[in-house]
C-alpha cells in the first residue's frame, strides 16, 4: 500500500501536537520522517486515514495506550553503553571523592533523564557497582531512569542485550553481567535491584519533588527542543540537585546556557555544570 502523504495542514497539526505533549519539534525538513512513522503505525493496527487516526488518538484510555506506541516511534532509541567515556569518568570521579569526603555512608543517587532502552542508566550502575567495590568505606548507590516513551522503559527493565553491545563495556565491568546463550546478556540481578524505572516527560520537570540527585545525566535529548524549551528542562532540573551535584549534558546540545545557581566544570571534550 502507497503512503498516504501528509497535506500541510495535517503536517501542522501532528507536529503541534509533539510540541504541546512532549516540547518536541519536528521541523518541516522532516516532515517525511513523521510521515513515514505516523503511516507504518497506522498501517499495523489497520488505519488508512490520518483523521480517524488522530481522533483515535485522542479517544480516552485506548488513545492513550496508542499515544504511548506512536511516540515510541517518533523518538529515537539508538543508544550503547557508555556512549561518551569522558562524562562517565567525571561521575566516577565525583563519586569517589564523596566517598572519601563522606563523614557517614554515602547513598549516591544518579538520575538517567532519557534512558531510551536502558544502556546509559546500566552503563552508570556497572560504574557505580566497580567504584563501591573499590573503595575501603562502604557507600551505596540508586539509579533513576525514565523516559517519555514506555515500550522503551519496558525493555529497559529486561535488559536483554545482544553481544556485539559488549565491545563498549570494559572487560572490568564485565563480572555484573550474565551471559545468555552466544547471542545474549543481561545485567545481574544485584546491579537490576538498584534501579528504579518509570515513564517521564520532561515538560513535567517543574513539578515538586523531594528527591534529590547527586547526578543528573542527560544527553542526547535536549536537541528535540527548541532552545527556549531546553532552557526551561535545564533550569528545572537544577532544582532535582543535592548540594555540590553534578548535570552532565552532551556536549554539542545547548551554547551560553547558563545559572545563577551552577558553575562549569572546567574539563576537555565534557559539558557539565555543578550545583554551587
Amino acid at each position: 500500500m502507497q503512503i498516504s502523504p501528509l497535506t500541510e495542514e495535517e503536517y501542522l497539526r501532528w507536529s503541534g501536537l509533539l510540541a504541546e505533549r512532549l516540547g518536541i519539534i519536528v521541523p518541516k525538513e522532516r516532515k517525511m520522517f513523521l510521515q513515514s512513522k505516523i503511516w507504518s503505525r497506522m498501517r499495523e493496527i489497520g488505519y488508512q486515514d490520518y483523521a480517524k487516526y488522530w481522533d483515535y488518538i485522542n479517544s480516552g484510555i485506548e488513545g492513550n495506550l496508542e499515544w504511548s506506541q506512536l511516540v515510541d516511534r517518533l523518538t529515537v532509541h539508538e543508544t550503547s553503553f557508555y556512549r561518551h567515556q569522558p562524562s562517565f569518568e567525571l561521575v566516577k570521579e565525583d563519586f569517589v571523592d564523596k566517598i572519601l569526603k563522606a563523614k557517614e555512608t554515602l547513598r549516591y543517587k544518579i538520575w538517567s533523564v532519557s534512558c531510551a532502552t536502558g544502556e546509559e542508566a546500566y552503563s552508570l550502575a556497572l560504574l557505580a557497582h566497580s567504584v563501591c567495590k573499590e573503595q575501603e568505606k562502604k557507600a551505596y548507590y540508586g539509579i533513576t531512569a525514565t523516559d517519555v516513551s514506555s515500550p522503551a522503559v519496558a525493555l529497559a527493565k529486561q535488559a536483554f542485550y545482544s553481544m556485539d553491545k559488549l565491545a563498549t563495556i570494559d572487560s572490568s565491568l564485565h563480572d555484573g553481567l550474565e551471559k545468555l546463550n552466544t547471542e545474549m546478556f543481561t545485567i545481574k540481578e544485584h546491579i537490576k535491584k538498584r534501579m528504579a524505572f518509570g515513564v517521564f516527560n520532561l515538560l513535567d520537570v517543574n513539578k515538586p519533588s523531594n528527591i534529590k540527585y547527586d547526578v543528573i545525566y542527560c544527553q542526547n535529548v535536549l536537541m528535540y527542543f527548541e532552545r527556549s524549551v531546553r532552557e526551561q528542562i535545564l533550569d528545572g532540573l537544577v532544582k532535582h540537585l543535592n548540594r555540590d551535584g553534578l548535570l552532565v549534558l552532551g556536549q554539542t546540545e545547548i551554547n551560553s546556557w547558563s545559572h545563577h545557581k551552577m558553575k562549569r566544570v572546567n574539563k576537555n571534550r565534557i559539558l557539565a555544570f555543578r550545583l554551587k
